[in-house]
């Protein structure tokens, strides 16, 4: 530590802040209240690093609400794990040309529990960048817990996707009230689709 304070490394007048080390038990004080138990995971308005305030989304939930036909598209695999994008534009191609409207990516059929959060947001942006013109891009970016969903449905809004699809906390349930905040968190995005899994 002497040869740090000879730098300045440890000189409040220093360019460059870093903490001294204190003698123990210098600057203890007794906490005299009760610790409290937080009251909630989900805090409003909580901003995580890749909350932006631009609007990307220009889709409107009437022009979600008003599809007729939406599938829920298989993701293909390759045998080393990765996925197989040619043989799944193929597939939403052929959507496209039967008419379906929408397809929602990296759901249940499309193998998302299989998939880390990258992998869905890729495959949403894959879908968008290839696709968004010709058919709504309804992303799976729910998750039993509230940050990964806010987390994803950031990303896959960013990256273009028309609607969400949530599910419901089904693992670790909750109260109606955790249920709704759950659900608040992410409704404000974008059109959201909630899939209930009772």
């Amino acid at each position: 530590m002497a040869a740090l304070k000879g730098f300045g490394l440890c000189s409040m007048d220093s360019v460059l802040h870093f903490p001294c080390p204190k003698p123990p038990l210098q600057g203890y004080k007794r906490r005299s209240s009760r610790w409290v138990s937080p009251k909630a995971a989900v805090v409003p308005n909580f901003h995580l690093p890749m909350r932006s305030l631009e609007v990307k989304n220009r889709t409107n939930t009437d022009d979600i609400k008003a599809l007729r036909v939406i599938t829920a598209i298989k993701t293909p695999y390759l045998p080393d794990g990765r996925f197989d994008l040619e043989a799944y534009d193929d597939l939403v191609n052929i959507q496209i040309q039967n008419g379906v409207e929408g397809v929602i990516v990296g759901g249940t059929t499309g193998e998302g529990q299989l998939m880390s959060w990258d992998e869905h947001i890729m495959l949403i942006g894959h879908t968008v960048n290839c696709f968004g013109g010709s058919i709504k891009v309804i992303g799976n970016t729910g998750s039993n817990s509230t940050r990964e969903a806010i987390h994803a449905t950031e990303q896959g809004f960013a990256v273009g996707m028309h609607a969400a699809l949530h599910i419901n906390p089904y693992y670790g349930k909750t109260s109606m009230d955790g249920l709704i905040a759950h659900f608040q968190s992410v409704l404000h995005m974008g059109p959201t689709i909630i899939y209930n899994v009772p």
